[in-house]
């Protein structure tokens, strides 16, 4: 199984780089992420909804929430920054202003599509001088640069939603599994409940998210036991049942195919940081 948790290790990251192929991985990670289309059209699947973004619109992902993007070839630039980074240099009160829990698409009108070409411009040479092997690591130049674009998205009047695309259904599919998924019992249960067959449930959830319906329900799962384990005292059983499982063997079996470790070991590290 392709993990699909993505990790990167600098507080900060930006690059630029054009798509050339779909990326049909779905994954999360605990750093936000800035997506922004120069150039073409990509379909995004955040959390539970789906719409297309193109040129000049800029897509705000939050931590921890899973999404993919798909379609033809595009030219983005990708930010990824988390807590630490912005923690450091911003006022909390501040972080509560231009730091969004929920995702949302921001399409910048000729002004505002100017502005963040020159901000993304400048973030990205002094990421690229500072990572050189000459260069000098200073933060607070990349943190300065990077408030001019995360204010400009939280203060401007035109931050939308597209319209989804693709069965609207799947958004509400989806949105009941992240909200239900330690009471679901079966897939059958799903189909179910949304009136539709188990194989039409089956197709369009791998034509959506690129992945079986059990593999996304069981990412979900795991990604609460992994909360639990960090944050609590409950034991190995308890957390199974309590992230969805009724067999702790199978339980561990998901948790190594997802996490690439038992739920043992992984709680020896996190409990060490």
């Amino acid at each position: 199984m392709a993990q699909n948790f993505y990790v990167h290790t600098d507080d900060f990251f930006i690059e630029k780089y054009t798509l050339k192929r779909p990326q049909n991985d779905m994954h999360y990670h605990h750093s936000y992420e800035v997506y922004y289309v120069l150039e073409g059209e990509r379909e995004y699947f955040v959390g539970d909804r789906f719409f297309k973004v193109g040129k000049s619109d800029l897509v705000w992902v939050p931590k921890d929430m899973l999404h993919r993007t798909d379609g033809k070839g595009a030219t983005r630039i990708l930010m990824f920054f988390n807590d630490e980074f912005l923690s450091k240099y911003y006022r909390e009160e501040i972080l509560h202003y231009v730091v969004k829990s929920e995702p949302f698409v921001f399409h910048a009108d000729s002004k505002n599509d100017e502005l963040l070409h020159t901000y993304f411009k400048q973030l990205l040479a002094e990421y690229e001088a500072q990572t050189a092997p000459d260069g000098v690591r200073n933060e607070l130049v990349l943190a300065g640069y990077l408030f001019q674009i995360l204010f400009l998205l939280q203060s401007a009047d035109n931050t939308y939603v597209p319209p989804d695309t693709g069965d609207r259904r799947i958004s509400d599919i989806v949105k009941y599994i992240n909200e239900n998924y330690m009471h679901i019992s079966s897939i059958e249960e799903i189909a179910e409940r949304f009136f539709i067959s188990k194989y039409y449930l089956c197709h369009i959830f791998r034509e959506s998210l690129g992945v079986p319906f059990i593999t996304y329900l069981n990412t979900i799962r795991i990604r609460a036991a992994c909360e639990m384990i960090k944050s609590s005292d409950y034991k190995l059983t308890e957390i199974a049942t309590k992230s969805g499982f009724n067999s702790l063997p199978y339980f561990c079996k998901v948790f190594k195919d997802e996490k690439g470790v038992t739920p043992t070991a992984y709680r020896k590290k996190v409990s060490r940081k």
